[in-house]
């Protein structure tokens, strides 16, 4: 991994953080994509200290706002060119109705538009690397997602928003992505997985008391950040995936069948095209539908 850089998405806490943890120590340049200026750097410099490695950045980067991952990519593009493992870690869920800055419902708009910005704008330094890898932290939850594109902007949502299916179509998003990344491009494989029920504070930022409570109460039994994060480790470092793309894998690494609705190749293209008219202008650049 030496040679190698990676970019991480929400890289300063719980399974991120302990995925670029894990990919400094093995000699990896890690750059962590953050929103929060104060809680990145503070990741970094343990992250530094703890792996030996000083090849480990902070890069400013709001998933909700397209401005920020526009500039996010920009920064990069200077500092780093090339990048051989684009890992879409970060994630959000929310009891309430909440939007981005370009008015999608918050978790449509960070699980997935943010994510499908943010890669369109990285493909060229991903197709730089001889054997690129892009990783979507997706969830078994995407099993009872729908995508509703009536409803992305929540036009059908004031006053009866169901954050755990909004949470659901966005994770399914992440799947479908996953597919037409790998249909789409040769030379850069595309896989998504789920990272078991992780031990973070994930479920206690943007929800209810109630939420809150239930979350709390059941992180005893929950999986540790290390351990939610061995299937990221393992899709951006094992040899063995190497061409390996399109597929869906579960938290001990195992390559399972997909639901009905992720193999839907109409749908896959219904959303990146929903996606591309979504971001505008902003993320052009060789992938336009074919």
């Amino acid at each position: 991994m030496k040679e190698k850089v990676v970019l991480i998405t929400g890289g300063n806490s719980g399974i991120g953080k302990a995925t670029a943890c894990e990919l400094a120590s093995l000699g990896a340049c890690v750059i962590l994509a953050c929103r929060n200026k104060d809680k990145a750097e503070k990741a970094v410099a343990q992250i530094k200290d703890k792996s030996g490695n000083e090849r480990v950045f902070f890069l400013p980067c709001d998933l909700s706002s397209f401005a920020s991952i526009q500039q996010a990519a920009e920064i990069f593009h200077r500092q780093f060119g090339q990048l051989d493992i684009l890992i879409n870690n970060a994630g959000i869920f929310t009891t309430d109705l909440q939007f981005t800055e370009e008015g999608y419902e918050l978790q449509f708009g960070v699980n997935h538009l943010g994510h499908f910005l943010l890669t369109h704008l990285l493909l060229d330094s991903l197709q730089k690397a001889p054997s690129a890898r892009i990783i979507n932290v997706s969830s078994v939850a995407y099993m009872r997602g729908k995508i509703d594109f009536d409803n992305l902007k929540g036009e059908k949502s004031k006053g009866t928003f169901h954050g755990l299916k909004a949470y659901a179509q966005s994770k399914l998003a992440n799947v479908l992505f996953t597919r037409e990344l790998s249909r789409r491009f040769s030379g850069i494989t595309a896989n998504a997985l789920h990272p078991g029920v992780v031990r973070t504070g994930f479920g206690s930022k943007k929800t209810k008391w109630s939420v809150r409570l239930l979350w709390l109460l059941w992180q005893p039994f929950m999986r540790s950040p290390e351990n939610g994060a061995s299937t990221s480790i393992y899709l951006a470092t094992a040899p063995r995936l190497e061409g390996v793309t399109g597929q869906f894998f579960d938290e001990k690494g195992c390559c399972r069948r997909m639901a009905r609705g992720a193999k839907n190749e109409m749908l896959a293209k219904q959303l990146w095209r929903y996606s591309e008219e979504a971001i505008g202008g902003v993320g052009k650049g060789g992938y336009s539908d074919r």
